[in-house]
């Protein structure tokens, strides 16, 4: 994974123009880091300053050239400081340089399909430090509204769109029905009490399921709260085959609720996105989506901060 490069800020928020530019007289050297666009002197404010850089960001890029592609610390650095402007980005701004972005790669194979591949490593995959589902929609939307884009690909950019439009921040999860260990009485997700409600999604022959479920069982925060009676958590095997889901939930703590959705509809339908298990969701009282496929950190983080 990149990281955020210094001198992007020093663009967006110094009144000094960058002078990225050679001159005629002088010879072009190799290039060794991105370039950024050179934002007029007139623009003093920040604001203004990021507004200008985001519409421009890719006006000095050479996608026809696919060296660049293949250099970490131009292209793919370039891309990072790029979405790292998203989250104070006005959204006209940022439509008007995503925009500006897929009409300068259209004509480049190479580089659109390049492009796609980082918005799914940078914000698409949970296990990035920049995952934004969010994001992820409004960087895809206008290469699916491309005529460069293939049919497969379109395809499968519109299904990720559509799985992303569910079970969002702030709006109600979808129900479910489900049996409960150990007796296997029928309810649903509705029906589950709870001031707070830890949605934990998994398979116990994951790898990286267990190692979750150690830690969530491990972690003095959720343990307290659970006692206090601010959250209760509702683990939910999902892959159907009942003799695994019995042989392993004793394993699972008994102040959880432990629960399987017999009929694999939760991920074959699929009702929610499981990009990878295990996947964890906080809903409130009202069952509405408080954080969406979020991680421990991020979790612990909402609950010792003041949430």
């Amino acid at each position: 994974m990149k990281t955020i490069h210094l001198l992007l800020l020093v663009l967006v928020l110094t009144a000094c123009g960058s002078h990225s530019r050679q001159s005629s007289q002088e010879q072009k050297p190799r290039q060794t880091t991105f370039v950024f666009p050179e934002i007029p002197e007139m623009l003093t404010e920040p604001e203004q300053r990021l507004s200008f850089l985001i519409q421009h960001y890719w006006e000095e890029f050479d996608f026809a050239d696919t060296t660049l592609l293949a250099q970490p610390d131009i292209a793919e650095q370039g891309f990072v400081n790029f979405i790292a402007l998203f989250p104070q980005a006005v959204p006209e701004d940022l439509t008007a340089g995503l925009d500006s972005l897929v009409r300068r790669a259209e004509p480049h194979p190479a580089a659109f399909t390049y492009l796609l591949a980082q918005a799914e490593k940078y914000l698409y995959d949970p296990n990035s430090p920049f995952h934004n589902e969010e994001f992820y929609v409004q960087f895809v939307r206008p290469f699916v509204g491309s005529k460069a884009i293939g049919y497969a690909d379109k395809s499968r950019l519109e299904f990720r769109m559509k799985l992303a439009s569910m079970n969002r921040v702030g709006t109600p999860a979808t129900d479910f029905k489900f049996i409960i260990y150990p007796k296997e009485n029928a309810s649903s997700l509705r029906a589950t009490a709870g001031k707070e409600l830890l949605l934990v999604f998994y398979d116990p022959e994951c790898e990286g399921c267990h190692e979750t479920l150690m830690e969530l069982m491990k972690s003095d925060v959720l343990a307290q709260r659970v006692e206090k009676g601010e959250v209760n958590v509702l683990a939910v095997y999902t892959e159907g085959n009942l003799e695994v889901w019995r042989k392993t939930a004793s394993g699972l703590p008994e102040t959880w609720t432990i629960a399987a959705d017999t009929s694999c509809l939760v991920k074959d339908t699929p009702l929610y996105d499981l990009k990878a298990m295990p996947t964890l969701y906080l809903l409130d009282t009202q069952k509405n989506v408080v954080l969406k496929d979020t991680s421990i950190p991020a979790l612990m983080s909402y609950w010792t901060e003041g949430a």
